[in-house]
């Protein structure tokens, strides 16, 4: 897998090293907040991490996670991933540790990964989603160059209260 390098940013493969680091970015609070009721187990968490490494090996591959990082401090990950062939399109995400939040980290490495997508894994649609509570995540799409397509209602249940997502997309065509 290659890597990525921004202005300020390198993102690049995780390697066993990382390990801590994905686990307190998996399982910090605020990074739950949005998408979980409780923190994953650590059988969970382990195999989510070796199931991240052995993508490295794969040939044609369908998804790719990159640690994010500014001059050797990790800040957090992206990844992207095939979600339908037919039509070239890609999801994208992103997690940071929230002590790095709020520092443009989010967007100039999902600026990358945009480029990364559309350059080197010829997407024709890259979309995002988040929970529709989470303007911070709502901001960087639109700060990316996403066009927010709209809401899909009562999506996700967290602690027994209902959230839309917010879907945002690029297409290659406008993406600059």
């Amino acid at each position: 897998m290659p890597t990525l390098y921004t202005q300020h940013l390198m993102l690049r493969p995780f390697q066993k090293a990382d390990y801590k680091f994905f686990v307190d970015l998996e399982t910090h609070p605020v990074n739950l907040e949005y998408e979980a009721d409780e923190a994953p187990s650590q059988e969970y968490l382990m195999k989510k991490f070796d199931d991240m490494l052995a993508l490295e090996s794969q040939e044609n591959r369908a998804k790719y996670v990159f640690l994010v990082e500014e001059k050797g401090v990790p800040l957090g990950k992206v990844l992207i991933w095939q979600i339908d062939r037919n039509i070239d399109e890609w999801e994208m995400g992103w997690v940071l540790d929230p002590c790095h939040t709020g520092k443009g980290y989010a967007s100039e490495a999902s600026r990358a990964l945009l480029e990364f997508g559309f350059r080197e894994l010829g997407a024709n649609r890259i979309c995002s989603n988040c929970n529709s509570a989470n303007t911070a995540s709502e901001r960087v799409m639109a700060r990316i160059g996403m066009t927010k397509e709209g809401v899909l209602r009562e999506t996700r249940k967290l602690r027994d209260h209902y959230y839309g997502s917010c879907i945002y997309s690029v297409l290659r065509r406008e993406w600059k």
